[in-house]
This record gives C-alpha cells, structure tokens and sequence, in this order.
C-alpha cells in the first residue's frame, strides 16, 4: 500500500478503509481477531499505520479491543440494527418535516427517476443497491433548510455499520423490490405536502423488523 500519485491519503486511512470495507463485505468475519503483525504483512505496511487502524475501527463500533486477545471483529447484532434504523428515522423525519412542500418539480421528476433506475440494478449488487437507495434519501431532504441535520444524515447513511447492515440483511430480488415500492410511498406523501403523513411513511420505511426477519 505504497503511496500512489492518485493516493497521497495517509496511510493509516488507507488501511482503515481496506480493513473496514473487508469487514463490511464479510471477507474479514465476525469474531476475527486483528493481529497488528498479521494485518501489517497482509496489508504490506508497518505497524504503526495498523496499529491506528484499528483505533479507529474501535470508534466506528467494527471491532473491540479485548485485554488479553487483541481486536476482535464485533459481530452485528439486532440491537445494532434497530439502534441505527431508530436514529436514521428521527433525523430524516424531522428533515423531511422541514421539506415538505418546498420540493420543485425538477426534484420531484428527479427523484421518480431515481426510483426507476433503482428497479433496473442487478439485485446481488449489494453495494449499487445501498449507493442509490442512500441517494434518493439525500434528494429528499434536500429542500430542508437546516444544513447541520442534512450532513448529519449524510454521515449517517455513510457510517459503517449502516452499509455493513445492508450487505449482511439487505440483498436479493425481495428487497429491492421493498424498498422501490417504500421510496413511491414516500414519492405519494410527498404530493399530500402533510408533514405527519410524510413522517409516518418513513416511519413505516425505517421499520428494522423488515431488515431482521
């Protein structure tokens, strides 16, 4: 992982990054114990860059530094799921309360678009699957005036254990087809230009059971 001219990132990142997505894509397993040496070899770099990866997997909830064994892998649990799912929903529902009705019809055309295109991603593309469906939440609180809650949902959906629950929960034909048909549900509560109406679709869209079972 030498630096490159098109990567000039600190190497601790860069080796964050590759570990986490490793993880995140279940490559690296739940239960797996971080060896700084072993990481280090695998990765081709030192151990002090290691050693600062895998801090900050600890602060992104991915791993657990355990007295005695080293970094483990934590294992996503329900409680994880319902944890983000409850999180993402209060935000995005007080920032789509903000949009609502301020919505151009560009955005809107926009945003049916999306949803089309969203149907025609080949459903074991887990990863396209989460990229747009995390799109098509950003464009609908897009209009809501408050910049600090859009980048804070931003960094939201961007967080870790919210892809991984996507690539260990929600893949298949099954799901996409859910979730297209939550995202004109949100599409037709938009047209009612009611806040309740539109927070009480999400609320039904952001429901973790449906990921869980």
């Amino acid at each position: 992982m030498a630096p490159t001219a098109k990567d000039t990132r600190p190497l601790a990142v860069r080796v964050y990054e590759q570990i986490s997505s490793d993880i995140i894509a279940g490559t690296i397993e739940a239960g797996t114990a971080l060896v700084q040496e072993q990481v280090a070899a695998q990765y081709g770099v030192s151990r002090t860059p290691v050693r600062d990866a895998l801090t900050q997997l600890t602060l992104e909830g991915l791993a657990t530094l355990v007295p005695g064994r080293g970094y483990i892998v934590n294992t996503l649990s329900p409680q994880d799921v319902k944890d983000v799912y409850e999180v993402r929903y209060t935000l995005e529902s007080l920032a789509a309360r903000q949009a609502c009705g301020l919505h151009s019809p560009q955005q809107l055309v926009r945003l049916r678009g999306m949803v089309d295109e969203f149907e025609t991603v080949d459903p074991a593309d887990a990863e396209e699957l989460f990229r747009m469906g995390a799109a098509f939440h950003a464009a609908l609180i897009d209009p809501c005036p408050n910049t600090y809650l859009r980048n804070t949902l931003a960094a939201m959906w961007d967080h870790p254990i919210a892809r991984r629950i996507t690539m260990t929960y929600r893949q298949g034909p099954e799901h996409q087809s859910k979730v297209a048909r939550d995202h004109r549900r949100i599409l037709e509560a938009l047209k009612t230009d009611d806040p309740d109406t539109i927070a009480e679709v999400l609320r039904y869209c952001h429901n973790p059971n449906d990921t869980l079972d």
